[in-house]
Parts: C-alpha cells; sequence; structure tokens
C-alpha cells in the first residue's frame, strides 16, 4: 500500500491512499507509528481515516497543514509504515439486469406468456 496522492481540503492535509480500505489493525499501527513523529515535529494534530468500503480510495487526514517540508517527512512516515499493508480493491459484483422465466413443457412457438406452475 502506499499513498498516491496528497490533496489539502480547508484545514485538513489528505492522503489518498491506492488501498480501498484500512483495517482497525493497521489504523492503530499507522496512528501508534506516526502520531509520536507528529509530536516531535511540534504538531498537535492527529490522524483519522476515511475508509468506509465504496469505489473511493481509503484516505489518512492529518488534521492540519503543516508547512511542505515537514508535510513531505509526515508523507514519508506514512508511506514507511504503510508499504507492506496489503493493497484492497473494491469487490467486483454481479448485477442482475433482467430475469426470464419460461417453461419447457409448455411454451409453444408464438406464446410470449410463459406458463407458471406454482404447488
Amino acid at each position: 500500500m502506499k499513498i498516491v496522492e496528497e490533496r489539502e481540503a480547508w484545514i485538513h492535509t489528505h492522503f489518498i491512499l491506492d488501498s480501498f480500505y484500512v483495517t482497525d489493525q493497521e489504523r492503530r499501527q499507522i496512528s501508534i507509528s506516526v502520531e509520536p513523529e507528529l509530536m516531535q515535529l511540534g504538531l498537535q494534530y492527529g490522524l483519522t481515516y476515511n475508509i468506509a468500503p465504496s469505489k473511493h480510495p481509503a484516505i489518512i487526514v492529518l488534521e492540519c497543514i503543516p508547512f511542505d517540508s515537514v508535510k513531505g517527512v509526515i508523507k514519508q512516515l506514512i508511506n514507511d509504515v504503510i508499504e507492506d499493508f496489503p493493497v484492497r480493491v473494491p469487490e467486483q459484483r454481479n448485477v442482475v439486469t433482467s430475469i426470464t422465466v419460461a417453461d419447457r413443457e409448455n411454451s409453444e412457438p408464438g406464446n410470449s406468456e410463459p406458463s407458471q406452475k406454482f404447488s
């Protein structure tokens, strides 16, 4: 797993991942590894996660917008922690778009109405 993009949104920095989900255990590992380093850098703001399983990539949110040099250090810290995490893609689901019911016993050419038997 890795950070593929970063965006600033109002008073937050969003680190967008190449994965669509981050587990609770992985979130704890990220927080345990990165948040003490944030304090060492003088940042009193932590990380939150936007990780609802969906068709959108997971986002690690830094609750501030640091200077670019500090942001680069934080991005590298997060990438170092998540590099061995597996990338999760959205589930592929089959969608039923139509159903055709036919009864082989009673179907005749030209009969557009299938017969149905109920017991």
